[in-house]
């Protein structure tokens, strides 16, 4: 089986060693995650680079390492069946699954956090040293509200029931054996200017394994036919959809 992968370079490390030691022929590429910054933007890179490897190889299946991500990936379509993670950042994918997620992060989800992917590549690019990219586009309740409001009053909406409360701690999440000396210590250095305490807590690749050898379960992975798109539920659970295109 021949797989086109396409991942956020913060997924590097751990998605290319797994590619290596996948049972599949995989073709990998990586997106910059400062694309991050304008999801529009980031789902028509995506959609263009979709497009362009189909045309120049057939493959079985195409793996997006993305989750819905700011709806980055809503709409997106493909001439081969394509899988995704049902999550809506890449934050569930360092740490192994949605439980893991929701018990670090379910009592302040906008609470900031690193792993050596981010800070790695964070790094790497001017004027882009972010370390946390769940903005409130990337919540289900703040979609819903859109659906209700429009946006403009979806934003004073949010704004009033979510003001900026900084917590007093940031998470660093350790993925071995993809750690970099220094990484965890320095972005520590960085929430400890702001006043903050580091908490760090294990990763794990088991998402990211299945994600790129399957099976793929529905409960943990959305599978796009042809003639479909993906679509945005915006719950905690189900995440993303298929749709007809």
């Amino acid at each position: 089986m021949r797989i086109k992968l396409i991942a956020c370079d913060v997924l590097f490390r751990p998605v290319s060693a797994l590619a290596a030691a996948a049972p599949h022929v995989i073709d990998a590429e990586f997106v910059p995650m400062k694309l991050h910054n304008e999801p529009a933007g980031l789902r028509d890179e995506l959609q263009r680079r979709i497009d362009e490897a189909a045309s120049r190889q057939a493959y079985d299946y195409f793996i997006l390492a993305y989750g819905l991500c700011g709806n980055s990936t809503a709409g997106l379509t493909c001439p081969a069946p394509m899988i995704l993670p049902r999550v809506h950042d890449c934050c569930t994918l360092f740490l192994g699954s949605k439980a893991k997620f929701l018990d670090i992060f379910g009592a302040s989800l906008s609470m900031r956090w690193s792993s050596g992917g981010y800070y790695e590549r964070s790094h790497m690019e001017d004027g882009w040293n972010s370390h946390n990219t769940k903005t409130r586009e990337t919540f289900p309740e703040y979609q819903e509200l859109i659906e209700k409001y429009g946006e403009d009053n979806a934003e004073y909406i949010w704004e009033t029931l979510h003001p900026d409360i900084e917590t007093p701690e940031a998470v660093y999440i350790a993925l071995e054996p993809f750690e970099v000396p220094g990484y965890r210590e320095a972005f520590g250095a960085q929430v400890a200017a702001q006043g903050k305490t580091l908490r760090s807590v294990e990763g794990d690749i088991a998402y990211l394994r299945d994600l790129i050898n399957g099976p793929w379960d529905d409960a943990r992975f959305l599978t796009v036919s042809l003639g479909q798109k993906i679509a945005a539920v915006y719950d905690m659970e189900r995440v993303i959809e298929a749709s007809d295109a």
